[in-house]
């Protein structure tokens, strides 16, 4: 399994760009970085769009894929979530008044996009990926996933700030080969972290010792103003933990 970083903070300065992962050059899991770095044919190569909720650092390179693949395409992106953020997307993004309302258009073949809703805890299948949505406390309504492709599996844990939900989710799925799992603040903003339903890493560090094995933690979610003294606090874990670059490119066995 391929994974590319398009964007993995949470927060835009100049090389900081928000959370997007493109997995085998076509599916896209979270939206909040697109045309920084893929090319107008990369863009047209993208099947599926796998939002983990509606918050703008996630879905904002939508309206600019639409525009980008418009009068081009093919075939329908689908765009998948749990019923809450597909009816957000309706009503405050395609709409016609913020942006034109690409499940529409054009008026003549398929249009851009097809919003499909999938009901949280059950097991779809999209494309080679084997799906599970599971909730995450959040702000808004919210879940991570668990997604597998053949014997490969990784956790994503979205945007949350509890770590009891993953940590039971880990122990019990045994050929989760990564965690990717989201941290925003450094540990003085802990009040913060759990007012706006995020990590910090001392929970992050509380994980690790209560997941039942050795597994891969890259981190991603990062506030651009935050990063260096998150990076800090993260080299106390007692296991090594990676945090994530936009541009690289990650494989899962």
């Amino acid at each position: 399994m391929k994974i590319q970083v398009l964007g993995c903070c949470q927060g835009k300065l100049p090389g900081y760009y928000t959370t997007a992962f493109l997995l085998n050059d076509h599916f896209l899991l979270d939206a909040g970085e697109i045309g920084e770095l893929l090319r107008i044919e990369e863009q047209y190569n993208i099947t599926d769009v796998l939002l983990t909720h509606a918050h703008l650092d996630h879905i904002v390179g939508l309206p600019f894929l639409g525009d980008i693949i418009f009068g081009r395409n093919q075939r329908s992106i689908s765009i998948i979530s749990i019923p809450e953020v597909i009816e957000a997307l309706h009503q405050h993004v395609f709409n016609n008044q913020i942006w034109p309302d690409f499940t529409q258009l054009p008026a003549e073949g398929p249009p851009i996009f097809k919003l499909q809703s999938i009901p949280p805890e059950k097991t779809c299948s999209i494309g080679e990926f084997e799906v599970i949505p599971f909730p995450v406390c959040h702000t808004v309504p919210s879940v991570g996933y668990l997604i597998s492709e053949k014997d490969v599996a990784f956790l994503y844990s979205g945007d949350t700030g509890n770590i009891q939900q993953l940590i039971q989710i880990i122990n019990r799925t045994k050929h989760i080969k990564a965690m990717l799992i989201e941290i925003s603040f450094p540990n003085r903003l802990k009040k913060l972290a759990e007012q706006t339903g995020h990590l910090i890493p001392a929970s992050l560090n509380k994980l690790l010792s209560e997941v039942n094995r050795s597994i891969p933690l890259w981190l991603f979610h990062m506030k651009p103003q935050y990063m260096k003294e998150i990076t800090e606090e993260c080299r106390e874990f007692q296991r090594q933990v990676r945090i994530l670059r936009q541009g690289e490119i990650l494989y899962l066995p």
